[in-house]
């Protein structure tokens, strides 16, 4: 049984008594802040227990309970000011209430409807956030931007004690430390996560106790008196903007209802537990406190308490009477602009449900240009030389590109791809980062929410992994979460492919993994001067792009490429080498194996058109169709695993629109379902031009 009297009640910072008495210097309390701060406690537990009837009544969705912890909430967000900005769990009503959201906006996340009126950066305040402990690093990484821009803007995110398990509580604070970034991060600990208890989530007896460790100050607060916490929020605020540095605040309180609608308490706690900690509701020490002062009574709790009801009540009706939004909402805003392929989808469905297809305006519409490079001068360039050429000029250009990863400042990177960019643009802006792939890639969606045009550099393709959550929860999400009010201009770039002899993880081939993240582009160059133009369009996009660079081809050969700044289209494929035969899609490092397989076959009289996808998603089926429809032959080569790859993506999709096209069967030539061997072995897997070549003739012949 968890039981008040086990809490070291001294250790904690406090304002009021339990009884509604000053226990510590309140001469700084003036009557506005408290009874404003009561306020928003009654507005706040009313909306929760109306939300929590407005559930059993089957007029919202799920909702997580907040009562207990208002005093928690409303007091840290008077201490905020007006620039200040929220990274909110998906507990945090009373933060919502107090900084001034309607109560149709909240009430329609939690009825389940797009969040429409949802804008992050008119509420100061991020859509909620359900993946546990995500969303820190990203408050880290828009403090960071905002400093960076010369704003003076504070970032407060708020976990549970719970969350502070999560690896990103790690990478957050981690970050945050070592940048001393204006960040504030807020615990509330309630002693259970759901039904496990605080003993099981960690050994140590506070959590504040472990900001040492990162070199951040801390505070341990009573989190039932709402005077306490206002106190600690402003002075961790006052902190960061003095340049002190991030403040964990650890806020003690106790969650009186369930986790959520969906749970029983009663399955890990009794009745007496809770009776035990209902003497301590922050309301009641507020209410006393006021109330010995004169400054409150009856009649105006009264009054109160209808008021809220009768606000919460109406906004409900408001929300329950909103028309479901249309069969095309569930496209929109997934991008900058919908693809045509996402387009045709819908539309998919709508002729299966019987429903007119939706008109989807042109210009809402993903259109691919044409190929353009500059006139003017040239430079013989690898690709490494390319993509470091790009990297000059995008962050040239634009003061809010960042760059930022593992070793990319002072070595350059591991493989000096961004050599020189430190002496050029200084350490606040090509940044060493700590060896942690999800706070790389989690700090940089804090950079993109916050202003900057960040570029998150993982080593190699196979540490991407521990960001995996980061990518596929928020970086393709966000745009869709906020309903296009925001969006991520930001670029995830890394090393990819096999071919170089390395150690296990630095010769995978992950772009499947990524290709199937809703959300998300995916780009892999196989010539510099692709890789220049493509990597600038990706920086200058308005939606995540994944930069995967071949690291076989980024010295394998030179190209004249144009020295002035330019970008090519995204989504559009390239026509290496026209054929009348047989189709050969590839990309990447493939490229140049399949072109050195068709100029071998053009010898025995075979001619292949050969098509280099450059973007992986969302690719570009036209060109492709276009051609099989000329060939009657398709062959899909892709160095990574057979089973669900990018090649088994094409192959369906055009057998679907070209199949009465198609002279014999398609093909893929891929890898085995195994991972990629040690580097002793690693020719055995590595698909050549001889292989593709066979292929080829296998298909022609058949």
């Amino acid at each position: 049984m968890r039981r008040p009297e086990d809490v070291k009640w001294d250790e904690l910072t406090e304002v009021v008594a339990l009884d509604g008495s000053p226990s510590a210097d309140d001469g700084w309390v003036t009557e506005d802040l408290a009874v404003a701060l009561y306020k928003d406690m009654v507005r706040a537990r009313i909306f929760d227990r109306r939300a929590t009837q407005a559930q059993r009544q089957g007029r919202v969705g799920t909702y997580a309970i907040a009562e207990g912890h208002e005093a928690i909430q409303v007091g840290s967000a008077h201490a905020l000011r007006g620039d200040d900005f929220v990274y909110p769990g998906y507990r945090e009503h009373g933060v919502q209430i107090a900084m001034g959201m309607p109560y149709e906006t909240i009430l329609s996340y939690w009825r389940g409807l797009p969040n429409a009126t949802w804008d992050p950066r008119e509420y100061n305040q991020m859509v909620v956030t359900v993946p546990i402990g995500s969303h820190l690093p990203h408050a880290v990484g828009h403090a960071y931007a905002e400093q960076l821009r010369g704003n003076d803007v504070v970032t407060v995110s708020y976990i549970g004690d719970g969350g502070t398990s999560e690896n990103d509580f790690h990478s957050a604070l981690n970050f945050a430390g070592v940048w001393k970034s204006p960040s504030v991060f807020i615990v509330s600990n309630n002693f259970y996560a759901i039904s496990v208890p605080f003993e099981k989530q960690t050994a140590a007896e506070w959590i504040a106790d472990k900001a040492v460790g990162y070199g951040i100050a801390s505070e341990k607060v009573n989190g039932f008196d709402v005077f306490a916490v206002y106190r600690a929020t402003k002075t961790a605020v006052d902190r960061a903007t003095s340049g002190g540095g991030p403040t964990l605040i650890e806020a003690v309180c106790y969650r009186f209802g369930p986790h959520a609608t969906a749970d029983d308490p009663a399955l890990y706690r009794t009745k007496d537990e809770e009776a035990l900690w209902r003497p301590y509701d922050p309301l009641d020490r507020a209410r006393s406190y006021i109330e010995s002062k004169g400054w409150w009574d009856s009649e105006r709790d009264a009054e109160l308490t209808a008021d809220a009801t009768a606000e919460f009540d109406k906004a409900l009706d408001r929300v329950s009477a909103i028309e479901l939004p249309v069969r095309a909402d569930i496209v929109a805003h997934v991008f900058d602009r919908t693809p045509a392929s996402m387009v045709e989808q819908l539309h998919r469905l709508e002729d299966g449900a019987g429903q007119p297809r939706s008109e989807i305006p042109v210009s809402k519409i993903w259109t691919v240009g044409k190929d353009r490079l500059p006139d003017g001068q040239r430079s013989e360039m690898t690709m490494a030389d390319a993509i470091n050429a790009a990297l000059h000029q995008e962050m040239a250009w634009d003061p809010t590109t960042v760059l930022l990863g593992e070793d990319v400042a002072v070595a350059g990177g591991v493989f000096r791809i961004s050599e020189g960019l430190l002496a050029k643009f200084g350490e606040q802006r090509v940044i060493d980062t700590p060896i942690n792939e999800s706070g790389i890639v989690g700090t940089a969606i804090g950079m993109a929410m916050g202003g900057a045009r960040p570029i998150a550099e993982i080593q190699f393709e196979g540490f991407s992994y521990p960001a995996f959550d980061q990518i596929a929860s928020h970086l393709g999400r966000i745009r869709f979460r906020a309903r296009g009010n925001t969006s991520l201009p930001m670029v995830v770039r890394m090393p990819n492919g096999a071919g170089i002899g390395a150690h296990e993880h630095h010769c995978d081939s992950p772009e499947a993994l990524f290709a199937h993240i809703p959300g998300v582009v995916v780009v892999v160059p196989s010539s510099p001067i692709d890789a220049k133009g493509l990597l600038a369009a990706a920086i200058r996009s308005d939606d995540p792009v994944i930069f995967l660079e071949p690291k076989v081809l980024y010295r394998a050969g030179r190209e004249a490429v144009p020295e002035a700044r330019y970008e090519l289209p995204l989504g559009r494929a390239k026509v290496r080498r026209e054929g009348t035969d047989l189709t050969l899609v590839t990309y990447g490092g493939m490229v140049p194996v399949s072109e050195r397989a068709a100029a071998a076959v053009a010898d025995e009289g075979i001619s292949v058109e050969l098509i280099d996808l450059r973007t992986i998603y969302p690719w570009d089926v036209e060109t492709i169709g276009a051609s099989v429809a000329k060939t009657g032959r398709l062959l899909v080569v892709q160095e990574p695993q057979r089973t669900g790859g990018i090649a088994a993506e094409i192959v369906a999709e055009i057998a679907e629109r070209h199949g009465y096209d198609l002279i014999t069967p398609p093909r893929r030539l891929t890898a085995t379902d195994a991972p990629w061997p040690q580097f002793a072995i690693e020719k055995h897997a590595l698909i050549t031009d001889a292989m593709v070549a066979h292929e080829i003739r296998g298909l022609v012949g058949g």
